[in-house]
């Protein structure tokens, strides 16, 4: 078996529970958008997972607020549900890193809620938190690679 082949094995069978970092922004359907702004700019967050009684019931992030709010005539104290992405695709912890990768890439996803057995809601995978992973999983890879091996400097960086 190659080395290569025994990466991408492990890679496939790590539980998204291994990895995950418990940081959960989450908020009601009845948020007002200005709230919802204010909740995201104090946790530095590009997203609220819209949950009710534990259910997931939308996502409401960077986008939502920059394509259907910003420069358009909202009364910001409207809830978020008027302007959320309405059942997300969730993953389970037990579902495995390589899915929520494969599902990132091809959705075009940077958070996917997390639910348990009994689809409550339970914490957020975030592509910042599989970078990390993927960074850990192959440090030589990730950090002592340059990007274009053949790229030589034409002048030195910093002051």
């Amino acid at each position: 078996m190659t080395m290569t082949s025994t990466s991408e094995r492990r890679l496939k069978e790590k539980k998204i529970g291994e990895i995950i970092n418990p940081r959960l922004i989450q908020a009601p359907p009845t948020t007002s958008v200005e709230r919802a702004v204010q909740i995201m700019r104090d946790n530095k967050s590009a997203y609220i997972v819209v949950s009710d009684k534990k259910r997931v019931v939308g996502m409401f992030t960077e986008s939502d607020l920059t394509q259907k709010i910003l420069n358009k005539p909202v009364d910001w104290a409207r809830p978020i549900s008027d302007f959320m992405s309405e059942d997300p695709v969730v993953l389970r912890q037990d579902d495995t890193v390589g899915r929520a990768v494969d599902l990132m890439a091809e959705q075009d996803f940077y958070h996917i809620p997390l639910v348990n057995e009994k689809q409550q809601l339970v914490n957020v995978l975030s592509v910042r938190t599989l970078v990390r992973f993927l960074a850990e999983f192959y440090p030589g890879e990730v950090y002592n690679l340059p990007p274009n091996p053949h790229q030589i400097a034409e002048q030195r960086e910093g002051g």
